[in-house]
């Protein structure tokens, strides 16, 4: 009988045993884990450097906007006899909301706004050539004033905001008023509704631009409000906004009447200055108390501080946050707290302070 031999396996015939399939299970698990935490970390890292530069690129908006309005306050006409910085008349800065609907009271002094006045460059501009006869009624202005086109009321447009003003130096009257009609023939402006007073020839008018800027402090929102029509939302998620006034310290940076007229900074014969001396050369802190206590000059309804006239330098202090709570953490670097554990995944708020010195607010030009 022929016997044969038992079969021989090799070890590739037999397969992987259970011990190596455990090893080889773990192995897998552990790569996958860390490739799973590498993907996560970069997840994490894109979703934080995005915040990130969302933080910047609002705070970036939110300064630039309000230091763009603040270079320019104060700019006045630039053509006729009465050319120069609105300072000369009332103050293009204040810290209050001012405007057609939901102005402070006159004198207000709130830390979280300011609102800015100017002619912008090539804006409509000239003067009234004839009396007012009533609050209500048409202005004739001088359609033939330098830089005014022919028979076209120089270039004033129907829903322009104008300012009126009479060139009696510090203190008078002066408002702003949205043109609803336009009779270029005759050189007629007709305001959208009465003015507070009839304003007499030869006072002055001229395109205008007012900026509110201010804190929705429950929104968490920078506001912009045009003075007559629209709040708009700038920038989300603001958190701290506050406004910080730098005055000249000599009382007579404010400009002095001329002889023989009167002005609420001024008194006697010969004027004397009514206002303090700050003390030193440079600006100095103007606070609330030195903004709201009078003397009073101009006129209702737009009555202001007289020191306010002597407003050389703005600092803005802003803070952003996070938009989302998922990048937000806890501790003094949040103003709101978030869910974000470690520090890695947080995004702190951003804060800044600019300080702004318009230009128009440091010119002295007399009256003629």
């Amino acid at each position: 009988m022929i016997q044969q031999s038992p079969a021989v396996v090799t070890s590739h015939e037999r397969g992987y045993g259970l011990l190596e399939l455990l090893i080889a299970t773990a192995i897998g698990v552990v790569v996958l884990a860390v490739l799973l935490r590498f993907a996560v970390a970069a997840h994490t890292l894109t979703g934080v450097q995005g915040e990130t530069m969302d933080v910047q690129q609002r705070l970036r908006v939110a300064v630039e906007a309000m230091r763009h309005d603040l270079e320019l306050a104060g700019a006045g006409p630039t053509r006729g006899p009465f050319a120069g910085p609105l300072n000369r008349v009332f103050a293009p800065i204040a810290p209050a909301r001012i405007g057609v609907t939901g102005a402070d009271p006159e004198l207000s002094f709130r830390p979280d706004r300011v609102s800015v006045m100017y002619v912008p460059a090539g804006g409509a501009e000239t003067r009234l050539t004839a009396d007012m006869t009533s609050t209500g009624s048409p202005i004739v202005i001088d359609g033939s004033a330098p830089g005014c086109r022919p028979a076209s009321a120089c270039s004033f447009a129907v829903g322009a905001d104008v300012l009126i003003f009479e060139a009696g130096g510090v203190g008078a009257a002066h408002e702003v008023f949205t043109v609803s009609a336009v009779d270029a023939a005759n050189n007629l402006l007709t305001p959208s509704a009465p003015l507070s007073r009839p304003y007499s020839a030869p006072a002055q008018v001229a395109e205008v631009v007012r900026r509110t800027y201010y804190l929705d402090a429950p929104g968490k929102r920078l506001m912009m409000y045009d003075g007559a029509r629209s709040d708009v939302p700038l920038v989300d998620h603001v958190v701290v906004l506050q406004f910080a006034y730098y005055g000249d310290p000599r009382p007579d940076s404010v400009m002095p009447p001329v002889p023989g007229a009167s002005s609420c900074a001024y008194a006697g014969t010969p004027a004397v200055s009514v206002l303090t001396h700050l003390g030193g050369d440079g600006p100095k802190p103007m606070a609330a108390s030195l903004l709201t206590d009078g003397p009073s000059c101009g006129q209702p309804p737009l009555r202001f501080d007289a020191d306010l006239l002597r407003v050389r330098r703005v600092s803005i202090t802003i803070r952003v946050e996070a938009e989302s709570a998922e990048f937000r953490g806890r501790g003094i670097g949040f103003s709101s707290p978030g869910v974000a554990r470690a520090s890695t995944r947080a995004v702190p708020d951003l804060q800044t302070t600019i300080d702004v010195t318009p230009p128009n607010m440091t010119r002295r030009i007399l009256l003629p």
